[in-house]
Formats: C-alpha cells, sequence, structure tokens
C-alpha cells in the first residue's frame, strides 16, 4: 500500500515540509488506514495550478485525496495526501516527479518568532 502526498514547490523548503505534514494529518483524518504497513511516497508539483490540476485527475480517478489549505501567509492550496492505494491506481503518479531539495524553491519563508 502507499499513500502519495503532493507538494507545491513554489514555497520555501521548510513550509514544504510542515505542508507534506499537514496534508498527513489530514489524511489520517478522513481516511481508514490498512492493517498492512503503508508507504508514504512524497512528490512534487510546481506550483497551485499543477497542484489543483493533479488533484482533478486524482478524483477522475476515484481515489480520494485530502487537501490541506494553509492559513497563515496566504498560501492557500499547498499540498494534498491520498488514500493507502495499491495496484493500477500506482500509475496515476508515474509523472510526478519524487521530492526532493534540488527542486525546492529557495524563496525565503515568512518570519519565525524568535523563542527565548
Amino acid at each position: 500500500m502507499y499513500a502519495y502526498v503532493l507538494v507545491r514547490t513554489d514555497i520555501s523548503l521548510a513550509q514544504q515540509i510542515v505542508q507534506v505534514g499537514h496534508a498527513c494529518l489530514e489524511a489520517g483524518r478522513w481516511f481508514v488506514w490498512p492493517d498492512t504497513p503503508c508507504n508514504l511516497v512524497v512528490l512534487s508539483v510546481a506550483n497551485v495550478s499543477d497542484l489543483q490540476a493533479a488533484i482533478e485527475r486524482i478524483q477522475l480517478a476515484e481515489v480520494r485525496i485530502a487537501l490541506f489549505y494553509e492559513p497563515d501567509h496566504q498560501l492557500g492550496l499547498t499540498a494534498a495526501c491520498t488514500e493507502p492505494i495499491s495496484g493500477a491506481f500506482r500509475r496515476l503518479f508515474r509523472r510526478f516527479p519524487l521530492w526532493n531539495t534540488d527542486g525546492a524553491s529557495s524563496a525565503r519563508g515568512p518570519p519565525h518568532p524568535v523563542f527565548s
């Protein structure tokens, strides 16, 4: 079984990591997870338009997907995580590149509070 996370790479690297976590938490709230091990595959999309197109394609294949909208910093839709899938459904994700830091945005994220 595999759960696929799609994350935008036009946001800061730190935000990408956080958004993957948020999407996974949303998926955990909505989907029943199998008793067998489930692998997490993190994939990248260039921007919000590509993410929306990917979500539509996934939903057309009747794969459920949890969406995460970041309420802070006007980021909007940032990531999405599928229900656990197997078999032929995995082909839906072949065209997406695996996430890596080489394609990550070097854009500086919003300032973070200083903790003392």
